[in-house]
């Protein structure tokens, strides 16, 4: 703005004073009008401003309720639904005849199909569900493959089986269809269900076992490791986000919907949250991320059927719930169902069933059951799987995941070889430890006794929630010094927690109420050998070595419209500004004086000054869920969401959380503009899911928007072809090789105020 204006004063010294500032007004605007302030859409607007959103502090996050209205705007940009083949039309009905023919026997004493939690199957029921979802992914006799044609179906369906009373219908049926896939594969193989409420007590859940190769493999990032690793699906490479957004299931969640006793009252669109059962069930597919956040192309990922397993596992509970209540649920279908689509008696989509078929008992009287998902108490302390432990430090006896202390390294995919020959485990270095001689452990450094202020640190909370039931860190320098091995044939180190100490409790101890207490001269580590012959180690779920910053970054899909290639994109610089929060941790920096250390202070804190604390009174009278607020750093999520065009970016900026005041700088990925104008609308969010508030640059002042923007290939570009580019549109470089900021091409900030 002032090298235009500088330019301009020089080209008008001549001219009246009136006549040259209406001048460079005008030519000014038309610089930055390049990047426009535009209307964000009425759709999305009405949305956001829903009266049942936001009105108690169990609700959703905002940005969860965001990310829903994104979603549901998005379908209608998905203007290239692919059509359903013959080929897979005349499969479905092949699998929908398998089961109206099993329906028709009479249902025998144990039923066939049992689902279960996929960490109490056995190894065995384990490696053929996978296999059978494997030999689904190459059989092409139907276009692409079996797999990825029953993901596009669900594409293909879109918005009329979403945000409407047919969704819950809609994925039973879905479901039965795919397991029915696996069993042509692989007879007598059931669907497992992934129960995220196990790992939602973890630190971080993206360390839960679920995540490691016996499982699901990575969850952050492409998938290189597991049954699936190096997947290519129609979205492109099988990828992950886990951790950066959205939330899993947890208990209180599932008890408020269990609280309701109509159909109507937890499906859309008229269910007031906190009993929503559809968008809570999206923040599980924000959570994993990837492939797995937007609705259209969830169903290329393994994970999305066996999420939608404990969807309609949780849905069967509910069910029966209100059988109890007195309600029958083959009849309780919602007379607001939302769009026509949603009507009882619309077509689903599947063969010639229409919604209100999708209510009947017939499927869990005749074709399937659930095992309960996991459980454990006071007087029987076992979960019945050891990748499940049963913790006591939430009020009551729960089952939590086990979790891995070490993640794992990239593997090349089923049957890959280098120069024709296997390869073989390598030796790794734990991340962040480095290999000291005489360590007892690969990357650990030598086992050593803290001390003193050190010792007193170290027990200090690492993590939320340490206290009964959890086995300190340290206690790995004294026990299970041997039985740390490599294993596999993939090159990968694999870590995993488990609590394999016996608890051991006098009979009135468990009628007083006691917490169960642990025998001190166990062996914290245990050795497992899978089916497969794969060694497993194993140690208490802790909270041991809990990341404080963030460790990875956010693989994007790059697809538009359809097509996944970065190089249709461009990148436009953002700034956010952040004000730290009320949740913000004490730093422990404390003030001197006198020689004395005051402990009752923090050098950080902006409250004890009396020129920051007036700007530091925070109005919030409730708990909020907040996430990344123990450390050092804090994550600030911004989004990119295309208007006239189906495609996102995502991007998080990293600020240092000690600081009153601080801002960084990112660069977001939008569609390129050099064939048609782009308009797309960003969003950002702090730790705690509020939204960051829109400032965009007119005139040469930032003034509040709505994010809400236009932009267009005429010069000066404000945006630049590549990362590079954007980067050099805010960094230039002195003669004496300074790097130097200038922030006059920023034309959008956030303060997260």
């Amino acid at each position: 703005m002032i090298d235009c204006l500088t330019n301009l004063l020089l080209l008008m010294s001549t001219m009246g004073a009136l006549l040259r500032l209406a001048l460079a007004a005008t030519l000014c605007y038309v610089v930055y009008s390049k990047m426009t302030i535009i209307d964000t859409p009425e759709e999305l607007k009405t949305c956001f401003d829903q009266p049942r959103f936001n009105t108690k502090e169990t609700d959703p996050r905002l940005d969860n309720i965001h990310q829903y209205c994104i979603q549901k705007f998005r379908w209608h940009l998905q203007n290239n639904n692919p059509n359903i083949t013959h080929e897979t039309t005349h499969w479905i009905d092949e699998l929908l005849r398998m089961a109206n023919k099993e329906a028709r026997k009479k249902r025998q004493a144990g039923a066939e199909r049992r689902r279960k939690e996929i960490r109490r199957a056995t190894d065995k029921e384990r490696t053929d569900f996978f296999r059978a979802i494997n030999l689904l992914k190459r059989d092409t006799d139907v276009k692409p493959n079996r797999f990825d044609a029953l993901g596009l179906l669900h594409q293909q369906r879109g918005d009329d089986v979403h945000h409407g009373a047919a969704f819950l219908s809609f994925h039973r049926v879905l479901l039965l269809i795919f397991e029915n896939a696996l069993r042509q594969k692989v007879p007598g193989v059931a669907l497992l269900y992934f129960d995220s409420r196990l790992d939602q007590p973890l630190r971080d859940p993206t360390r839960s076992i679920i995540w490691s190769p016996q499982f699901l493999g990575t969850v952050k990032g492409r998938v290189t490791d597991g049954p699936f690793r190096f997947w290519q699906t129609p979205a492109g490479p099988l990828v992950r986000a886990g951790g950066h957004e959205g939330e899993y299931f947890t208990y209180r969640h599932i008890r408020a919907v269990m609280t309701r006793s109509r159909l109507e009252e937890i499906s859309e669109p008229h269910a007031p949250p906190p009993f929503d059962f559809e968008i809570r069930h999206g923040d599980v597919h924000q959570h994993i991320g990837g492939i797995m956040a937007p609705a259209e192309t969830a169903g290329f990922d393994p994970v999305f059927y066996m999420h939608h397993c404990f969807v309609d596992y949780l849905w069967e509970v509910f069910r029966r719930s209100q059988k109890e209540k007195g309600v029958d649920p083959t009849r309780d279908y919602p007379n607001r169902y939302g769009t026509a689509a949603h009507a009882p008696n619309a077509l689903m989509g599947l063969g010639r069933l229409r919604n209100l078929h999708g209510m009947s008992d017939m499927y869990t009287t005749r074709m399937y059951t659930y095992e309960p998902s996991p459980t454990c108490s006071y007087r029987s302390p076992s979960c019945g799987s050891r990748y499940l432990t049963c913790e006591f430090r939430f009020g009551r006896p729960q089952c939590v995941t086990l979790e891995m202390i070490t993640p794992t390294t990239p593997t090349a995919p089923f049957g890959s070889a280098t120069n024709g020959q296997p390869q073989q485990p390598q030796r790794q270095r734990t991340p962040g430890f480095p290999n000291f001689p005489g360590s007892t452990f690969p990357g650990f450094p030598p086992t050593r006794r803290f001390t003193g202020r050190k010792k007193r640190q170290a027990s200090r909370g690492n993590g939320r929630g340490r206290g009964n039931g959890v086995i300190d860190g340290s206690l790995m320098s004294n026990h299970g010094q041997n039985v740390l091995s490599q294993f596999g044939q993939n090159g990968f180190t694999q870590f995993a927690q488990n609590k394999t100490r016996e608890m051991r409790q006098k009979k009135h101890e468990v009628r007083m109420g006691f917490n169960p207490h642990y025998e001190n001269n166990m062996d914290v580590f245990q050795k497992i050998t899978t089916e497969d012959e794969k060694e497993i180690i194993l140690s208490p779920m802790t909270n041991m070595c809990p990341p404080t910053v963030p460790t990875n970054t956010i693989q994007n899909l790059f697809q538009m419209n359809g097509i996944s290639d970065s190089r249709i994109w461009v990148y436009i610089p953002v700034q956010v500004i952040y004000k730290r929060q009320r949740e913000q941790m004490v730093f422990e920096s404390f003030p001197i004086e006198e020689g004395q250390l005051d402990v009752g202070k923090d050098i950080y804190d902006p409250t004890r000054y009396q020129s920051l604390k007036d700007n530091f009174i925070f109005n919030v009278n409730y708990s909020r869920s907040c996430r990344d607020m123990d450390g050092i750093f804090t994550k600030i999520m911004v989004h990119s969401d295309g208007l006239n065009y189906h495609g996102s970016f995502r991007e998080f900026a990293v600020v240092d959380a000690r600081q009153p005041y601080t801002s960084s700088t990112i660069y977001m990925a939008v569609k390129s503009p050099e064939k048609y104008h782009t308009e797309a609308i960003f969003q950002a969010y702090d730790p705690c899911g509020n939204v960051c508030k829109p400032y965009c640059k007119r005139f040469g002042h930032f003034q509040p928007c709505d994010g809400s923007l236009k932009l267009d290939n005429s010069p000066p570009k404000l945006y630049g072809m590549d990362y590079g580019e954007a980067i050099q549109l805010v960094w230039g470089i002195t003669n004496e090789g300074i790097p130097k900021f200038r922030p006059d091409n920023i034309q959008l900030q956030f303060v997260c105020n």
